[in-house]
C-alpha cells in the first residue's frame, strides 16, 4: 500500500529539506510494515478549479497517487485556510485519517469548549473576553488569582500565559488591544492542585494506546515537555479515560492527544490536540506509536469499497 504523509510547516521553514521528525518517525514505520510512505508537502500543492470540478495539483502536474493519507495539521494561524488542502482531498474522495472539520474544531480552542460542554465533558471554568469592560466580571467568575490567559489558538504552550494580579490582567489585555489581530481572550481558572502537572492521554482510533503524566518540576506553570517538562507512564482512572474518549469523540478526532487536569473536583479536560507529538509519548511508554498511526490508516483504508491503486 502506498502511504501518504502529509507535511504542514509554518513560514518560510517549509523549504528546508529537512524532514520533522515525527514524518520520519511515521516515514520508518510505514517502510517497516511493508509498505512504500510518500511525503506530501503542502507548499507543492495548488489547488485547482475548473468550470465545474475542483482539482489537486503538486508541483504542477496530477496529485500523487496514495491509498491513504495521514496529515500531520500543524497550523496556529489562519486554521480554515491552511486546512482547505484537507477539504479538497476530501471533496476528491480520496481517503484521509482526519476531517478538514475535526482539524480546525481542535485548533480553535473555544470552539473545542463549546463542543465539549455540549456534550457535558468536564473544563476549566473559563469565560471569553472581548471587551476591557467585562474583564472584572471574568476576575469574578474565576473568584481568585492566579488566573490562566489562553489566546483561542496555539500549541506547544504557546499562547497561554499565567497572570498573577488584577493590575497584571489589565495591562495585558491593554497590550492585546492594540494587536491587530487580537479577537477575544479565553480566561481560564487555575487548577492549583495540578501544581505545573497534567495527564497526555493518547487516543487511536477511539481507544487509549498511552497516558502520560508531564511535569514543570517547578520550572513552569505550563508542562509541555517541548517547553522542558518531564514526563512518566501514568495510569488512568476509569472516568479520565471516559471523558478522554469522549473529548475525542466530541471532535470527531480519530488521532488526539487529550490533556487533562486532576482537580479537587474530579478530572477536567484542558485541550484536545489533533496533532499530538510522537517523540515524548514515544519516549515515555517505549511503544511504537508512530507504527500505531500506520497501522490504523492501513486498516481505514481497507474498510472502504474503494479498490486500491
Amino acid at each position: 500500500m502506498k502511504i501518504g504523509l502529509m507535511q504542514f510547516k509554518p513560514g518560510s521553514s517549509v523549504r528546508s529539506r529537512k524532514l520533522p521528525k515525527d514524518i520520519k518517525m511515521l516515514r520508518d514505520a510505514v517502510k517497516k510494515r511493508g509498505h512504500k510512505p510518500k511525503v506530501l508537502r503542502v507548499d507543492k500543492c495548488q489547488l485547482y478549479y475548473t468550470r465545474t470540478r475542483p482539482k489537486l495539483l503538486y508541483l504542477g502536474r496530477p496529485f500523487p497517487k496514495v491509498d491513504v493519507i495521514i496529515p500531520r495539521f500543524t497550523a496556529l494561524e489562519n486554521v480554515a485556510l491552511k486546512a482547505s488542502i484537507v477539504h479538497q482531498i476530501e471533496m476528491l474522495k480520496m481517503p484521509i485519517i482526519q476531517s478538514y472539520d475535526s482539524l480546525v474544531r481542535a485548533k480553535n480552542k473555544l470552539r473545542t469548549l463549546q463542543l465539549l460542554t455540549e456534550k457535558s465533558i468536564p473544563v476549566p471554568k473559563t469565560m471569553v473576553v472581548n471587551r476591557f469592560e467585562f474583564l472584572d466580571e471574568a476576575i469574578r467568575k474565576m473568584k481568585k488569582f492566579p488566573i490562566i490567559i489562553k489566546s483561542p489558538f496555539g500549541s506547544l504552550g504557546k499562547g497561554v500565559a499565567i497572570v498573577e494580579s488584577r493590575r497584571s490582567l489589565h495591562s495585558a489585555f491593554d497590550m492585546l488591544l492594540t494587536s491587530s489581530d487580537f479577537n477575544s481572550l479565553l480566561i481560564q481558572e487555575y487548577v492549583a492542585e495540578s501544581e505545573g502537572k497534567d495527564i497526555r492521554v493518547f487516543i487511536i482510533d477511539g481507544k487509549v494506546v498511552a497516558s502520560m503524566e508531564r511535569d514543570s518540576g517547578g520550572r513552569d506553570f505550563r508542562s509541555n515537555l517541548a517547553l522542558g517538562g518531564k514526563g512518566r507512564m501514568v495510569r488512568l482512572s476509569k472516568e479520565e479515560e471516559a471523558i478522554s474518549l469522549a473529548a475525542a469523540k466530541a471532535l470527531n478526532l480519530k488521532i488526539a492527544g487529550v490533556d487533562l487536569l486532576r482537580s479537587k473536583d474530579g478530572p477536567v479536560i484542558m485541550e484536545v490536540n489533533c496533532n499530538p507529538g510522537l517523540i515524548g509519548i514515544t519516549d515515555v511508554s517505549g511503544l511504537d506509536i508512530a507504527g500505531m498511526i500506520v497501522d490504523y490508516a492501513v486498516k481505514y483504508r481497507k474498510s472502504l469499497d474503494e479498490p486500491l491503486s
